[in-house]
């Protein structure tokens, strides 16, 4: 059966503009590729279309390869280029809102055009110059100190210190106690909460663990906001360091937009030098309340 829904969904998505060309091509031009609708004096290629397709967005592209959503695709550009030719018919082009709009959007995209060519086009990166970024700024892909740790949360003070007593003389219990009495949810695994960084657990715990010198130390009682801790260490793992090789992606998106941006923020200031600029102070009415420093004597 027909999916109605997704369909309809091309067809609206296609009619009303998500595409970021438009596959109408004027009659005075030369198309480029096999024409393949006409609509009037419109001519549309196979290269229109093809565009037309790739700028759909992805959870859509597979229905338009069924052959209900080609049809349906084909369809929404035939009527998308009907009502755009009524529409120019009946001077909507000149439509003082349509135009108002059309030079907003010329604006955005003159703009994109020239920031693309001159912010890109000025950003490139090669090995070089990725390994010379690499070391400068080692230490901010390594990853933190972590600290494995395991314990016993119950509600009741006196519990837990019975229970410190009994792990004093056999700390090997320390599983077994956490699986009986903790209310964590850890307590079915024996108390493991895993490895964490510093700062992510309560202060109290945290403090008490930092005391722990060796793995399997186990702390004496301590209270939270969550109940009374026995904290066992389990390892402290040092903050591993990626090689260049592993990370030579993430190197390349960081090295590029901190170089975007640096391009970018130069490009800008010299361009304002070449343009008075005035704001209206009207545009901030809260300054004219702010009391006027006093003139120095």
């Amino acid at each position: 059966m027909k999916n109605f829904k997704v369909i309809f969904l091309v067809l609206m998505i296609v009619v009303f503009g998500c595409s970021k060309k438009a596959t109408s091509t004027e009659s005075k031009e030369v198309p480029k590729g096999k024409v393949l609708i006409e609509v009037g004096d419109t001519k549309i290629t196979d290269t229109d279309i093809k565009e037309e397709m790739e700028n759909l967005p992805d959870q859509l592209k597979h229905v338009v390869n069924t052959k209900d959503g080609k049809k349906e695709f084909i369809d929404s550009i035939v009527k998308r280029e009907v009502v755009y030719l009524e529409a120019l018919k009946e001077g909507f082009d000149k439509d003082e809102k349509v135009t108002k709009d059309l030079e907003k959007l010329k604006k955005r995209l003159v703009i994109d055009a020239y920031l693309r060519k001159k912010v890109l086009s000025e950003t490139k990166v090669d090995d070089k110059a990725l390994k010379e970024y690499y070391e400068k700024n080692k230490k901010e892909f390594t990853e933190a100190d972590k600290t494995h740790s395991k314990h016993i949360l119950v509600k009741d003070k006196k519990l837990a210190d019975e229970l410190y007593e009994k792990l004093k003389k056999d700390p090997s219990k320390f599983e077994s106690f956490a699986q009986e009495y903790s209310v964590d949810s850890s307590g079915k695994q024996g108390g493991d909460i895993g490895s964490h960084e510093k700062g992510t657990l309560v202060p109290e715990y945290e403090s008490a663990l930092e005391k722990l010198k060796n793995p399997g130390d186990i702390s004496p009682v301590v209270k939270s906001q969550f109940g009374y801790h026995i904290i066992k260490l389990v390892n402290r793992e040092k903050g591993k360091t990626p090689s260049f090789e592993e990370i030579k992606d993430e190197l390349k998106d960081a090295y590029l937009r901190e170089n975007q941006r640096k391009v970018f923020d130069k490009l800008l200031e010299d361009i304002k030098k070449k343009y008075p600029i005035k704001i209206s102070e009207e545009l901030f009415p809260e300054k004219q309340n702010e009391p006027k420093e006093k003139e120095k004597k």
